[in-house]
């Protein structure tokens, strides 16, 4: 049996092409209403700018971070911006 989910792709895949429109305005604004950040996230801008070289190698360093393990959990950096009782 199909899950909701694969049964709203298979929905999609047989909507006629002149209700596309209307579809996609209706599960955006519903989208909208149920979880706002995630609404603002699909409909963000695509973010074009090239990566600087300041950028890039703050991903390095990050990586590397992780590699050597000098990283903490979320639990332990709530605790140290004191966000957690």
């Amino acid at each position: 049996m199909a899950t909701k989910k694969e049964e709203l792709h298979e929905l999609v895949d047989w909507l006629p092409e002149g209700l596309w429109e209307k579809a996609h305005k209706s599960l955006l604004s519903e989208l909208k209403k149920a979880d706002p950040v995630a609404y603002a996230l699909y409909t963000a801008p695509e973010d074009d700018e090239e990566e600087t070289e300041e950028e890039r190698l703050a991903v390095e360093e990050a990586y590397a971070d992780i590699a050597a393990g000098r990283i903490i959990s979320d639990e332990e950096l709530a605790r140290e911006l004191g966000l957690e009782p």
